[in-house]
């Protein structure tokens, strides 16, 4: 199959891409740039010339592909848009990356018992609504003839990397203290990287149209995981702190979403693709694996004395 995957120099979409390939598939990746051009070459993947906000460019891209696997923008309403229109009557598929984080459950650290699973009759916050009505835009476009799919990862780990796991690292490292709002108990799912581009495979093979996947291999509190930080970085225990403390640290929407309940039942995905997650667990790759390598030797420049007190 030929594939186009937008988003390919991030962090997500290589590792995608890079699957996908391995997997036999003929993978492009897309970027807007010479340089993001030039990483492409680079990693071993076919470099196409696009923009998501570029119609024209974007349409050149999709062209020759028989898939497109969006890792870019789940908020560009325009490319979302767009895509689905050259998809659309065509035998072309269209993966769409959304996020376990439409499920968001402002609790500033206190635990929850809802576990969210694909095809509820759900009503996220005001905040992430948009995001939750492309994900369902794009499906119901698989009554209109087009073969869609939406994946909502987990928190993604693996490589040293991460979107959120490295805004902790790097507060950590700054402040030469590890934090977590309120009593930490609120839960998030995570996902290994790995793990995460092999199910963005099996669905560009397997998954019938207009299907929906959370992708969750397990799920830490964030007191854990603020400990695991902690003990990388070779610091004190973590400790809890107010959420306008957390802001400062790390910004209003981290802090938001770290101390939030966001619990997922991801056992579609392994009935219906066979998926079967592998990698370690995320503590398990934070305080020795992938993190302690890339993270675990840095040095930790404190701030003012007095400042934690």
């Amino acid at each position: 199959m030929r594939v186009l995957v937008t988003g390919a120099t991030g962090y997500l979409g290589r590792a995608v891409a890079q699957h996908v390939q391995a997997a036999g598939h003929d993978v492009a990746g897309m970027a807007r740039n010479a340089s993001g051009l030039q990483a492409l070459d680079a990693a071993g993947l076919r470099p196409v010339p696009g923009d998501l906000s570029d119609p024209d460019s974007l349409r050149a891209a999709v062209e020759d592909a028989d898939a497109v696997i969006e890792t870019g923008n789940a908020d560009n309403d325009r490319a979302t848009a767009l895509l689905l229109d050259l998809v659309t009557g065509t035998d072309k598929r269209y993966l769409r990356t959304s996020g376990v984080a439409v499920y968001t459950e402002l609790s500033g650290g206190e635990p929850s018992s809802t576990v969210h699973v694909e095809g509820e009759d759900f009503t996220p916050i005001p905040e992430l609504s948009h995001r939750y009505d492309q994900d369902l835009r794009v499906m119901a476009a698989a009554k209109g003839g087009a073969h869609t799919v939406v994946l909502r990862p987990g928190m993604v780990y693996g490589q040293g990397g991460s979107e959120q796991l490295p805004v902790l690292l790097r507060a950590a490292l700054r402040d030469g203290v590890s934090r977590y709002a309120g009593r930490g108990l609120n839960r998030y799912p995570n996902v290994h990287l790995d793990d995460v581009a092999r199910a963005y495979r099996l669905a560009l093979e397997s998954a019938p149209p207009g299907s929906e996947y959370n992708l969750a291999a397990a799920e830490c509190t964030m007191r854990e995981i603020a400990d695991g930080v902690a003990r990388v970085l070779g610091l004190g225990p973590a400790v809890p702190v107010p959420l306008e403390e957390m802001s400062q640290a790390i910004g209003l929407l981290y802090a938001l979403g770290m101390s939030s309940n966001v619990r997922v039942d991801a056992v579609k995905a392994r009935t219906e693709l066979g998926w079967q997650p592998k990698g370690p667990s995320l503590l398990d790759d934070l305080v020795n694996g992938s993190y302690r390598r890339v993270w675990g030797d840095r040095e930790v420049s404190l701030m003012t004395e007095g400042a934690h007190a």
